[in-house]
Parts: structure tokens; C-alpha cells; sequence
């Protein structure tokens, strides 16, 4: 230090009783530009891994909180398998209804066309004289643990010339390869019963005569006889296709009714215009003088100008 500075700041000394603070104060040195780069370089470097273990935080937690969901949720339980079994049911009842019409229509001495079918089959079993068997077809099929239970209804004539519809149970295996074979002899068993009818809700007597019943006649000969053109008789817009062949070579209407609630019938059997009319026609179709067959119709008419 210069002698100068010192005798200076002694001087100073000497006149000011208390001292100056800034005297005891230590000044932090003025950095070079080189320590200020540094300085600016190791805060953004300081920032960014502050930031990075913010950002850093969340993230573990997120990436945490899925490994523990994914370790204890239950796994979603598995679709159960459906099996198409739609071929075992066709060949089960194909081979049943066989198995039906070869075991009524075999007589005895003729056991062979049986013994592929039906296994331990007993010669005293078989008829003298066979049974005739038509229409067979499936009316009922189940499968019980395994085992296709098959019954076949078939139209029977015995020796007494009573014919009837029957109903028949077969059991019927179907092995892994394929094969296929009866479990026993057909069971004989009662066919479904049927049920008294309630019959229609047409309930209103419509005149034979009239226009509604004109209209029928004439749409009905032309439907089934084929007298006439279908489509004069068709609401806009309605397809209706005549019978071809026609069925019938006419056609007579023997009884006409409509529903309970249908408005505007009055004792001619003339409707209001507008008035929707449901009809439920019984008719004769005629095929010769000596063939006639009854039939029936459910219509729906609308009245438009009379007509």
C-alpha cells in the first residue's frame, strides 16, 4: 500500500470518532467474464436437473402405479368355447330317421339290413310281415352326456290297415372318427299332444253378397284359379303374386268374418270409405266335379269410393 493511502485513511482516522460502516465491510470481488460464464453455465445446468427430477417424479410414480394395477387386477375371465355341434345333429338325425324306417320295415329272415345299425339285435324281434313306414322326419333332438336322443315321427301302416303317425326315440352315438351307430332298439313314445284352439278373433258376420264379399270372390278366382288379373285387386303399393300353377279351377266362398272391432260393416256388407276391414275367408276350390278341397284366407281390405 502507498504511503499515501495509508497516511490518508490515518488522517481520516484521527477526525472521525465513529468509524464508517463501510470501512468494516468486506466487498466480494468483481468476476471476469470468464467466471460469469461459468457462473450462468453451472445455474441452467443446476435448473434443468431440478426440472428433470420434478418431471422425473411423476412419471416413476405413474409408470409404478400401472405395474402395481397390472400385477393385481384380475385377469378378465376367458370366453367360454362354442362348439358347433350343427353337423353331429344332422347326421344323428338323419341316421335315427334310418334307423326308424329300416327297423319297421324289415320282416324277419332280413335281420342283415339291420345288424350295421343296431347292435345285438334278437331274430324274434322282427315281424312276419313288415310294417310300411313313410314321411319319416326328426320332431324332437337333444344331446344327453354325450348321447344324441332322436325322435323320429313316421306314418305307420300295420297289418290291420290302420295307418297313424308314430313317434319313435332313438339313441344314437357318434364316435371321434366319425362313425355313428343306434345304442338300442327304437322306443316307442307318445307324440306331442294338441291343444284345444281359441281359434281367430273374427267374430263379425259379413254378408255373402255385397262388395267385400264381390271384391274376395273375384281376388280369390284370380289369386288360385287364375281367372283374372291379381293386380286390379291390390292396394298401391302391395305385391302379391298369383299361384302358378293355379291350384283350383274356381273358387266359392263359403263363409265371411272380420274381426271383432272392425267399424263402418253395415247389414250389406258395404264398408265405409276409408274403413281398414280384416276378413278371414273360407272358400272352396274346386279341381274337378268329383275333387274340392276347403281353404282358408286371412285378408285385409280398404274402402276407397265405394269399392
Amino acid at each position: 500500500m502507498s504511503p499515501t493511502l495509508s497516511l490518508s485513511r490515518k488522517k481520516h482516522r484521527d477526525r472521525e470518532e465513529t468509524p464508517d460502516p463501510a470501512d468494516d465491510v468486506d466487498q466480494a470481488p468483481i468476476a471476469t467474464a470468464k467466471q460469469q460464464v461459468g457462473s450462468t453455465l453451472a445455474t441452467k445446468a443446476a435448473t434443468l436437473l431440478l426440472l428433470g427430477c420434478l418431471f422425473a417424479g411423476p412419471l416413476g410414480l405413474l409408470a409404478g402405479g400401472l405395474a402395481l394395477l397390472s400385477a393385481t387386477a384380475p385377469a378378465p375371465p376367458s370366453a367360454a368355447k362354442v362348439v358347433d355341434l350343427s353337423g353331429q345333429r344332422a347326421v344323428a338325425g338323419e341316421f335315427a330317421q334310418r334307423v326308424v324306417t329300416t327297423w319297421l320295415t324289415t320282416a324277419r329272415g332280413h335281420e342283415a339290413d339291420l345288424t350295421g345299425l343296431i347292435p345285438g339285435i334278437a331274430t324274434n324281434t322282427f315281424p312276419q310281415e313288415a310294417f310300411t313306414a313313410t314321411d319319416a322326419t326328426v320332431s324332437g333332438i337333444t344331446q344327453v352326456e354325450g348321447t344324441w336322443s332322436v325322435t323320429v315321427a313316421v306314418t305307420v301302416t300295420d297289418q290291420r290297415k290302420q295307418t297313424a303317425r308314430r313317434f319313435f326315440q332313438v339313441p344314437v352315438a357318434i364316435a371321434t372318427d366319425g362313425s355313428v351307430s343306434a345304442l338300442s332298439l327304437p322306443t316307442p313314445v307318445a307324440g306331442p299332444a294338441v291343444a284345444a284352439g281359441t281359434g281367430l278373433n273374427y267374430q263379425v258376420q259379413v254378408p255373402s253378397t255385397g262388395p267385400v264379399a264381390s271384391t274376395i270372390s273375384q281376388f280369390l278366382a284370380a289369386y288360385a284359379a287364375g281367372s283374372g288379373d291379381v293386380t286390379r285387386y291390390l292396394t298401391p303399393g302391395v305385391q302379391i303374386r298369383a299361384i302358378d300353377p293355379a291350384p283350383f279351377t274356381a273358387v266359392t266362398v263359403t263363409d265371411l268374418r272380420a274381426i271383432s272391432s272392425a267399424a263402418g260393416v253395415d247389414t250389406t256388407g258395404t264398408p265405409k270409405d276409408g274403413t281398414t276391414l280384416r276378413v278371414l275367408v273360407t272358400a272352396t276350390g274346386t279341381v274337378s266335379a268329383t275333387q274340392q278341397l276347403s281353404a282358408a284366407w286371412a285378408l285385409s281390405l280398404t274402402a276407397r269410393a265405394g269399392r
